[in-house]
């Protein structure tokens, strides 16, 4: 069940990642659908998510939660790296969710990384202001959250994180594009390269958590590449006009184990 959540969470459009409504809606006489409560950033944010809805109890109780500040001093396993398999796309549809620009790819687009052996679809990606992962106590300017999902459910979470530059950079056709009303759905004309929104270098802290965002549903395999990749200030200022800050703070390791390995 807690897979089933994390993906309907992350993979939700139009819901701003809400979780989709309890079994039972619809059945007669059964009891209402139980609809998960609104939750944000501000008064409703991260330290009282929990409090809002018994579904995101996670969100306080769990022991793998993300995001996490990661050590420069990680154990070295280059053997765990995974494989990005990125290529360009057509057809994407950006989303303001009310809590992020959301970019929805078409299915079957081919875009995909391997974990561990499995393989793992691109479904979205979405953006946090400022980063939600830090390294070694410092964040940077974004971060983007490239969401994957398994022939079996699971979900695989690659994050990139994103420094300001006053020079222009592979996220202005989306950032520019961003639409600015809740629910408003455009699509990009032409192709995106989805490699070129990847550093060239691609060493990869490894470990597992959750959804940054409730449920906070854990099970989750992340994958946050070390370096960061430029985006231009004027598109993180636009975005901050929109959101902010949409970005949880980091969580407790609880002793997991945080690998770096070679991309």
């Amino acid at each position: 069940m807690a897979a089933t959540a994390a993906v309907l969470a992350f993979l939700a459009c139009g819901r701003g990642e809400q979780p989709e409504p309890h079994s039972g809606a619809g059945i007669p006489g059964s009891a209402p659908a139980h609809v998960a409560s609104h939750w944000g950033y501000d008064a409703d944010g991260p330290d009282h998510w929990a409090d809002l809805d018994r579904d995101y109890l996670t969100c306080k109780s769990g022991h793998q939660q993300s995001p996490i500040d990661l050590p420069s001093h990680a154990r070295l396993e280059p053997s765990e790296h995974i494989t990005i398999d990125y290529h360009s796309v057509r057809g994407l549809t950006l989303l303001n969710t009310g809590h992020t620009v959301q970019a929805n790819l078409p299915a079957g687009n081919g875009n995909r990384i391997v974990v561990d052996g499995v393989p793992f679809d691109l479904a979205q990606f979405h953006f946090h202001l400022p980063s939600e992962h830090t390294l070694d106590g410092a964040g940077t300017t974004m971060e983007v959250h490239f969401v994957h999902k398994s022939a079996a459910g699971r979900v695989a979470v690659l994050g990139v994180l994103m420094q300001a530059t006053p020079d222009p950079s592979p996220f202005d056709p989306i950032l520019t594009l961003a639409p600015e009303a809740v629910d408003a759905e455009i699509t990009v004309a032409g192709p995106v390269d989805l490699r070129a929104l990847l550093p060239g270098v691609l060493d990869q802290f490894r470990y597992q958590g959750s959804l940054t965002t409730p449920p906070c549903s854990e099970g989750v395999s992340w994958t946050v590449l070390g370096t960061p990749v430029p985006v231009a200030a004027a598109d993180a200022d636009r975005y901050r006009t929109m959101f902010a800050h949409s970005n949880r703070p980091t969580q407790p390791l609880n002793g997991r184990t945080v690998t770096l390995a070679g991309g």
